[in-house]
């Protein structure tokens, strides 16, 4: 496996499969700052498929005092590979590229069912259950680079 850059639009698939079928289009599935110059979205391939996506932005949490903050959003490893380290791959990715601009923090708003994956890479849990729409139960996580 690998992680390399991608482009915003090679995200869509994964984000429409595994996180947003609600969407009907698959090229719906954009996040409004998916074109940002900070913007970093990244892909983990097996043997040329794209089977994990994640985006980091430059975005401060108030629940956090930290100068400088980014946000993983959308994250996605297909069904199929997962509990292969796909997505802990692209993680620990992006956290060494995030170490690299001297970033101190990132946070995540995460799905109930992947709070143990996250955990599993070091971040921690920080207050209560919260729901968001369509989606279902998330918890705010963060961990410090």
């Amino acid at each position: 496996m690998i992680v390399r850059r991608i482009i915003s639009s090679q995200t869509r698939p994964l984000r429409h499969t595994v996180l947003w079928p609600h969407i009907l289009k698959e090229e719906d599935c954009v996040i409004d700052i998916d074109e940002r110059e900070d913007a970093i979205h990244l892909g983990t391939f097996l043997n040329d498929e794209l089977v994990a996506v994640g985006s980091f932005f430059k975005m401060s949490s108030p629940k956090l005092s930290f100068e400088r903050q980014y946000r993983l959003r959308a994250m996605a490893t297909h069904p199929d590979v997962r509990g292969t380290g796909a997505g802990k791959l692209l993680v620990q990715t992006g956290i060494q590229l995030l170490r690299d601009l001297r970033c101190d923090v990132l946070w995540c708003d995460a799905r109930i069912k992947a709070v143990g994956f996250y955990a599993s890479i070091g971040f921690h849990r920080l207050e209560e259950i919260y729901q968001v729409p369509q989606i279902g139960p998330h918890q705010f996580m963060w961990i410090e680079l």
